[in-house]
């Protein structure tokens, strides 16, 4: 008996010591990979698929210095860069005390700037870019005059460096001026510059063709038309393998030139606004449109990812080539381009011609749809063009309602123009509640269950309770 329990001590002694040494070893295998699981709901201490694309295909070393020494750095961005780290060899990180290393910015910052602790200075070779902690927050302003985070841009802007300093040559596009464009706003320049991208202005009138270093020319919601000499010198740019963003202002209908120029790569634009029929595909208003993302290269990104585009206002456009011609028998089309729809309505969408009309039913003069609402079109001699029927798309305010998926969109396509699809944008990560995008029919359908089906089906418990108990 006393061996047994001998036996059965000495067996349970050595199953503990075995539990707490495997115990030991796992804490510090854990320790030593730097292996953690991100738990929080927008995934703050992960790194996106796209930044994993980038780095996988990292073939030079880029190292970050963090301004500060590596006990007092945030922890929270410490975590972030480690993912940068732990996904490729070629990322280095670096921490440069500022008691320790007091004059190391001056070779990569402006004097004239001050630099915070956490600020990072990504190099790789001869090129360099500063990131300030200021940016790695966003931060919203209340009525109470108090500040609120709304997002981290972390991720988004250490990315937007590797690209930035890994990159031969920055591509510069140009914005076309002199008929009314609209401007963009600060935050979609800065968009195209983190993206490195350079932007200039372009006045045709002034300059006798399209700059060669030209590596997309935007046009941004023209209200008067381009004139002869413009669109000569615009086709001819496309006819060179030029590249091609066009949004639309569905107020204005007069632009023949540019209506032409379109029209000869099969893009056709129908007059007035779309109205959107399918209540799933609308949101608060019926040209508040919701239209759905389609598969092509330019949308790989957010096809599929469970996103809205929000488009109010939106021009209809069609697709020339699918249109029935009266050729004569035998004929062959000279047409060498390819149109690719990118975002489309419903099948019931039609286009209200009197934009001044008082009622938004379906008159008689009204266009019927489907429509195209953004398509991407290619050619043979290698030009390509995005059209929009929108160009209120990019506002601020319009952008933040479906949480900047309208930037992503545009810069998605520009970087499909040139042929840079890896830098398609990253998102901010959420720090606070996400905003809603409901089609008119969940909100009705909510209303209805919430107002009257849920209080009916109360009721009817309560009577039948009453009821039985009385019964009783």
């Amino acid at each position: 008996m006393k061996n047994n329990k001998l036996k059965k001590g000495l067996l349970s002694s050595v199953a503990v010591v075995v539990v707490i040494m495997a115990a030991i070893a796992i804490n510090v295998l854990i320790t030593w990979k730097d292996y953690s699981v991100d738990v929080t709901s927008s995934k703050i201490y992960s790194i996106s698929d796209q930044t994993k694309s980038i780095l996988d295909a990292l073939d030079q070393d880029v190292t970050f210095y963090v301004i500060n020494s590596e006990s007092d750095a945030n922890d929270s961005y410490k975590k972030i860069w480690n993912e940068y780290k732990k996904h490729s060899s070629n990322i280095k990180i670096e921490y440069k005390d500022p008691e320790l290393y007091p004059n190391f910015t001056a070779d990569y910052v402006d004097s004239s700037e001050s630099v915070n602790a956490d600020s990072v200075i990504v190099v790789c070779g001869d090129k360099s870019r500063y990131i300030s902690s200021d940016d790695y927050v966003n931060y919203s302003y209340g009525s109470d005059y108090s500040y609120t985070a709304d997002s981290l841009e972390l991720e988004s802007l250490l990315t937007e460096a590797i690209n930035y300093v890994i990159s031969d040559e920055t591509p510069i596009v140009y914005t076309l001026s002199g008929h009314g464009e609209k401007n963009f706003t600060t935050s979609v320049t800065s968009s195209f510059e983190r993206d490195n991208y350079e932007v200039r202005s372009l006045n045709l009138l002034s300059q006798a063709t399209v700059p060669e270093d030209c590596a997309v020319l935007i046009i941004n919601g023209p209200e008067k038309d381009l004139s002869d000499d413009e669109k000569t010198q615009i086709d001819s740019y496309m006819k060179n393998g030029g590249k091609i963003y066009i949004f639309l202002d569905a107020g204005v209908d007069d632009l023949t030139n540019l209506y032409a120029l379109m029209e000869e790569y099969d893009v056709g634009v129908s007059k007035g606004v779309v109205v959107e029929t399918d209540s799933n595909m609308y949101t608060q208003y019926p040209i508040w449109l919701l239209p759905n993302i389609e598969s092509s290269e330019a949308t790989a990104a957010q096809y599929n990812s469970n996103v809205y585009v929000l488009a109010p206002s939106a021009k209809g456009l069609t697709d020339l080539s699918t249109e029935e011609e009266t050729a004569d028998e035998g004929e062959t089309s000279e047409n060498t381009c390819i149109v690719t729809p990118l975002l489309t309505t419903s099948e019931n969408a039609y286009s209200k011609v009197d934009t001044t009309s008082s009622t938004i039913e379906k008159e008689k003069e009204d266009i019927d749809g489907p429509f195209h609402i953004a398509v991407s079109v290619s050619d043979e001699n290698g030009g390509k063009m995005i059209v929009v029927g929108c160009t209120n798309m990019l506002e601020d305010t319009i952008d933040a309602a479906v949480s900047g998926a309208n930037t992503d969109f545009v810069m998605n396509g520009i970087n499909y123009l040139t042929q840079q699809e890896s830098k398609i944008s990253i998102r901010a990560k959420d720090l606070t509640s996400e905003t809603a995008i409901v089609p008119a029919f969940s909100q009705k359908m909510t209303l209805i269950l919430s107002v009257f089906v849920l209080p009916l089906f109360l009721l009817i418990v309560g009577i039948v309770i009453v009821v039985r108990r009385r019964r009783l």
